[in-house]
């Protein structure tokens, strides 16, 4: 049997599906990233197709039964529509980028409710907030790799466990590493004072300091990690462009 439920949802992408419905994936407050038909969205007197566009902050209403793979909606509302995100060209690029990691690394059917509305959180900041869009892009990743179990620590070496003060390197086995232990191992990434200050504030509620390039830096690296740690994963497409 069927359960009537509702929950608020962040839509990830659509593709038709018959002659009047289309299939979306659905990051969802309450059951993660699901699969949903959206009934009557392909009708051109409907306005749930537009509704159902990627970035869209929507409720759906639900048919939700466990045994069934593609959930089944007939009703869903709109919360918010990020017009100044869809505006601007960088912003969008960050957005769409967010979408992507979201789509590709989220497990089906798994709550992420932090993770939910710090996606809805950055969203805001997106379109509100005259920020650097990848500033915000990249603590939004950092964040991610953490609620999604990649979290990258570094401020103590994980070979001697000393603090981390100036210079330090990576290994993907092993994590961040001080510049005496990395002498004698492997090491995949570098990082000057620099990038380990713009790392720990990264992850603080307080206004940093960068170059445009250490973001650069930044965000390929937690790419790499990504795709050492999950072989799926083959990078950010939305930002190849």
């Amino acid at each position: 049997m069927s359960e009537l439920v509702k929950t608020k949802a962040i839509v990830l992408n659509k593709i038709n599906f018959g002659d009047t419905s289309k299939i979306s994936n659905l990051f969802t407050e309450d059951f993660g990233k699901i699969p949903v038909i959206i009934k009557g969205a392909r009708s051109s007197k409907s306005k749930i197709g537009f509704i159902v566009d990627s970035i869209n902050y929507v409720e759906v209403v639900l048919y939700k039964k466990e045994t069934r793979e593609i959930q089944i909606s007939s009703q869903i509302d709109l919360i918010k529509y990020y017009q100044n995100i869809r505006e601007d060209f960088d912003k969008l690029t960050y957005a769409n980028a967010i979408i992507e990691l979201l789509n590709n690394l989220l497990l089906e059917n798994e709550p992420h409710k932090k993770l939910f509305y710090g996606t809805v959180r950055i969203f805001e900041l997106l379109n509100e907030s005259n920020e650097n869009p990848k500033f915000l892009f990249t603590k939004y990743f950092l964040f991610l790799l953490k609620e999604i179990g990649y979290e990258i620590q570094t401020e103590i070496c994980n070979s001697c466990g000393k603090k981390i003060v100036n210079e330090a390197s990576f290994n993907y086995e092993i994590g961040i590493l001080c510049n005496e232990c990395c002498q004698d191992r492997l090491t995949n990434f570098n990082f000057n004072s620099e990038l380990i200050k713009l790392l720990v504030c990264l992850r603080a509620k307080k206004k940093c300091t960068y170059k445009e390039e250490d973001l650069d830096y930044l965000i390929i690296f937690f790419e790499k990690f990504l795709s050492y740690n999950i072989q799926e994963f083959k990078g950010i497409r939305s930002l190849k462009f």
